[in-house]
């Protein structure tokens, strides 16, 4: 086989393209790609912001919230933080930014605990990956320590210190359960056994300290079909 001027030219054509081609290919990473990169962001700004307020014994939750927050002076604020747990002072707390500051300046950022608010309401936006559907907007229960969400609404209703948006929900989170319009009380063995009477099933899943699973069972069988 021959090989003439015009192949050899075609050749380095084709070899140039897909040379030349690679690096514009690589701007455009996966979505798993720009989900971790988004992450890894996210993670350096929580690290520089925790050393910039010197947070020891401070966790936080792995993701960021809306939140509408009224003062005790009245004064509004939209925040967006994460959750952070204080767990020396045993308190929750979230981080108001003052962009008028540097990021190297403390005073950018300030703690605000509930004790300090007046309502604050969690400002949620489901989506299915796709497509965005209306807001979902989350009031948060004020105690000295926390902010409580209602995250199961039944004949008992349970309340987390985390907001939810209907997605798997960590047991360890919740901190509050409600019977009916009673008075919300801490989420414990004697409370819970207390609001479940004589429900069999459900005083097996308290004794296995199953307590997420006992308030989901009580809830469906006091459903008015399930006594059909």
């Amino acid at each position: 086989m021959k090989c003439t001027h015009k192949t050899l030219l075609a050749n380095l054509s084709v070899f140039l393209f897909l040379f030349l081609a690679k690096p514009s290919f690589a701007q455009y990473p996966g979505m798993g790609a720009v989900r971790a990169m988004q992450n890894q962001q996210f993670m350096n700004q929580q690290m520089q912001m925790m050393q910039m307020m010197n947070m020891r014994g401070v966790v936080n939750t792995p993701q960021e919230f809306d939140f509408q927050v009224t003062m005790l002076d009245s004064t509004k604020k939209q925040i967006t933080s994460a959750i952070y747990t204080d767990t020396i002072a045993k308190a929750h707390f979230i981080v108001s930014v003052d962009k008028q500051y540097k990021k190297s300046d403390p005073n950018r950022y300030k703690r605000i605990y509930p004790f300090q608010t007046k309502s604050l309401v969690c400002v949620l936006i489901p989506t299915d990956g796709f497509h965005k559907r209306p807001e979902k907007h989350l009031y948060g229960q004020i105690t000295d320590s926390c902010w409580m969400f209602k995250t199961i609404t039944g004949h008992i209703n349970a309340y987390s210190v985390t907001p939810n948006d209907l997605g798997p929900l960590d047991p360890s989170t919740i901190v509050g359960i409600q019977l009916n319009n009673g008075p919300i009380l801490t989420c414990n063995s004697e409370n819970l056994k207390a609001m479940v009477g004589q429900n069999t099933k459900a005083l097996e899943l308290i004794a296995d300290k199953k307590y997420l699973r006992a308030i989901k069972k009580y809830n469906r069988d006091s459903e008015p079909d399930a006594k059909q």
